[in-house]
């Protein structure tokens, strides 16, 4: 009898400290550090520094794109093009909210077209225009503080009227 309580008390012992370690593992990753390190990279408005924030097969879906981006590489593409285009691209944040894995970042992008900016359908040559855009931005996050998911919401009329596509 003694040997069973024994038994039972050391692999309760076990469990909770299996359980324990288990929660000290998931809490590892302070989304707030990597909510900042986000913000401080997206605005260097350097591509390379951009995409290296997402891991290798991650996937990123927004209005201006016909398809999502699929992978580092692509992403990389996607952030040149805006860039040569809004070569002075840059990002207010207006509030930071956490959900489990998830930074849902609400800000807005400020710029000027003077690059022309490469589409599938071809160049939209420079229009000289300023755009302020509003964007919705949720990133999910990889335990390594990597983003696998962005998903990016803004009203496409406003990016089309700077583009000088819509009047």
């Amino acid at each position: 009898m003694k040997n069973r309580f024994l038994v039972l008390s050391l692999a309760s012992l076990f469990l909770v400290g299996a359980l324990t370690q288990g929660c000290a593992e998931k809490s590892k990753l302070d989304l707030k550090t990597v909510a900042d390190k986000i913000i401080k990279t997206l605005n260097t408005s350097d591509p390379v520094a951009i995409a290296g924030l997402y891991a290798q097969d991650a996937v990123m879906t927004q209005p201006n794109e016909p398809a999502p981006v699929r992978g580092r590489e692509a992403i990389l593409n996607s952030y040149q093009s805006i860039f040569k285009a809004f070569p002075d691209w840059k990002f207010d944040f207006d509030s930071i909210l956490f959900a489990g894995d998830t930074i849902i970042f609400e800000l807005v992008g400020h710029g000027t077209m003077t690059g022309p900016l490469v589409t599938p359908e071809g160049e939209i040559a420079p229009t000289e225009s300023h755009l302020d855009l509003k964007t919705a931005f949720i990133a999910k996050i990889s335990p390594d503080g990597l983003i696998v998911e962005d998903r990016s919401y803004f009203d496409n009329t406003v990016m089309l009227k700077a583009l000088g596509l819509i009047k």
